[in-house]
């Protein structure tokens, strides 16, 4: 291993987590490693990474609780990008009007992972039709995942610790899902 980083999240609040985790993640280079010590079983974690980084990590358990856990997570492959330019004009698909809103924000400070709700609001999103998704930060990893589930995004930072991103089921035979081609 060339290079490993240490993220002690114990003493952190459980919205500052996830987003210090990722941060840290994407600023490994293939062969680092990132050391998660928690306060907890990480699991949910972990199929967060199969889910949106699958073939990207490697995942060794390191320690195995009762009040401390700690995992290796490896680089093994770089990154491939899905995520939509924030900085492109607001797409045309990208409105309130009829779309479910699915409101995370007091989940993720509570430290509730809302993972299956988002995911619950994915598969009922028909094609051509948008859901809402409300977060205490930019929700990264889920441009990949549901970009490979036909979704499309476009982000708007509100506030501090407040997004609002707009997912839209493509109609069939539309682009990647990463929302930064230009579609709208």
């Amino acid at each position: 291993m060339d290079n490993e980083v240490v993220v002690d999240v114990r003493a952190m609040e459980p919205r500052e987590r996830h987003p210090r985790i990722f941060k840290a993640w994407e600023n490994l280079a293939v062969g680092d490693a990132l050391k998660l010590v928690n306060d907890h079983d990480p699991k949910p974690l972990f199929y967060e990474f199969s889910a949106e980084r699958a073939g990207e990590f490697e995942w060794t358990a390191v320690e195995k609780g009762p009040e401390r856990w700690s995992v290796l997570i490896k680089r093994v492959a770089a990154a491939t990008s899905h995520a939509p330019d924030a900085a492109a004009p607001r797409p045309s698909w990208a409105g309130d009007d009829g779309a479910e809103v699915v409101d995370v924000r007091e989940d993720l400070r509570a430290g509730r992972e809302p993972f299956q709700t988002i995911i619950r609001a994915a598969e009922k999103t028909a094609e051509g039709r948008v859901f809402v998704l409300r977060a205490t930060f930019e929700p990264k990893p889920l441009y990949k995942l549901l970009g490979n589930k036909g979704f499309e995004a476009w982000p708007e930072r509100l506030a501090d610790e407040d997004w609002r991103v707009y997912f839209r089921r493509k109609p069939a035979g539309r682009g990647c899902g990463c929302g930064g081609h230009g579609h709208s």
